[in-house]
């Protein structure tokens, strides 16, 4: 087949073009530009300017073609005001959820094939299966680096078009591959960090966001304090509160209506087993039967057990079987049974 390879510039995008290489596929790379270096200040080497350098070097080391694809305006207008908005509501996004069936899986999938491209492969750690013409997502066989939880609002159509080469492989094996290969990026470090803010986001948040300080408020109502703008802040957060207490304060909730932050001293506080969820999308297309589920709420933390699941007008309401820490509106609730990724939404 002729295959695109989505090129980050990393190390497990490089090793999948490798492999689809070496099965013989017609491979060519493609990067994304979600926006300018310069202006959005990163230094010289770093930013999305350094991950297309470092896919070319890739792409030429493969002696295979490499195309950028120019997303800037789309990723402007989808992922970051998303992202800005949600903070100005006192809500915690995950960019990454968004960007990757609306840009990634969106604007560079359709260039890809306008390419002649037939499937697009990334270099995500996710198994694809297909069971009687219905595409399911199974979590990675390497647990530590599974990424199924950012996938959750691929569609049937965006998987049918998709390959995931390393999905058996543990990374030390794609470290080890990419060295055999003599990559020239095959020691790079991980990427951790929102794409398109370097540094800490505060100062990217003081850009776009007008911030009010306000008062701190202990969960009982005593003031105590105040705060630099409610979007510096998330539940659950501890460091960076800069008000001395008898003993460890932690963010208990964002009063936006009264420009509040509410905090308590009590970490069993942020303990919660019920929550909403909306704006849900299921991959197979239906919701999940409620048996032996798992829901997982944050892209670091592990799944937690559900007890029940109920609709509630456009809601789903979860319940779990044992209460989990801070669970925070505008993240994303992702469920699975056993390793296949269901579905999920968002955090109301």
């Amino acid at each position: 087949m002729k295959i695109a390879i989505a090129m980050s510039g990393g190390v497990d995008s490089s090793v999948a073009a490798v492999l689809l290489q070496e099965a013989g596929h017609d491979v060519f790379g493609i990067t994304m530009k979600q926006f300018d270096d310069e202006a959005y200040g990163f230094s010289p080497g770093e930013g999305i300017g350094a991950a297309i350098t470092d896919a070319r070097k890739v792409a030429d080391a493969l002696k295979i073609p490499h195309f950028v694809v120019d997303v800037q305006d789309a990723f402007r207008k989808t992922v970051e005001d998303d992202f800005i908005a949600e903070y100005q509501r006192g809500r915690t996004p995950n960019p990454c959820t968004l960007c990757n069936p609306t840009i990634k899986w969106g604007a560079m999938l359709q260039k890809a094939q306008e390419l002649g491209a037939e499937k697009m492969a990334t270099g995500h750690y996710i198994r694809l299966v297909q069971d009687a013409g219905v595409y399911h997502i199974l979590s990675a066989d390497d647990a530590a680096k599974d990424q199924s939880y950012m996938l959750w609002q691929l569609s049937q159509e965006q998987l049918s078009h998709t390959l995931f080469p390393i999905a058996s492989l543990q990374k030390a094996q794609v470290r080890r591959i990419a060295e055999q290969h003599a990559l020239p990026i095959h020691d790079k470090r991980d990427s951790q960090e929102i794409c398109f803010i370097p540094g800490h986001y505060e100062e990217y948040l003081r850009k776009h966001i007008s911030l009010t300080p306000g008062e701190i408020v202990l969960k009982g109502g005593d003031v105590i304090g105040t705060h630099r703008g409610l979007p510096l802040y998330t539940i659950g957060q501890r460091k960076g509160l800069n008000r001395p207490w008898r003993a460890p304060l932690y963010v208990y909730k964002l009063d936006v209506k009264y420009n509040r932050l509410v905090v308590t001293d009590d970490p069993d506080d942020l303990l919660q087993s019920i929550f909403a969820v909306e704006k849900l999308k299921w991959i197979a297309g239906a919701p999940p039967e409620a048996e032996e589920l798992l829901v997982q709420t944050r892209y670091n933390s592990a799944p937690v057990e559900v007890a029940s699941i109920h609709t509630k007008k456009q809601l789903l309401v979860v319940t779990l079987k044992n209460p989990t820490r801070a669970i925070t509106p505008g993240q994303s609730a992702v469920f699975y049974h056993d390793r296949e990724l269901l579905g999920g939404g968002i955090i109301r």
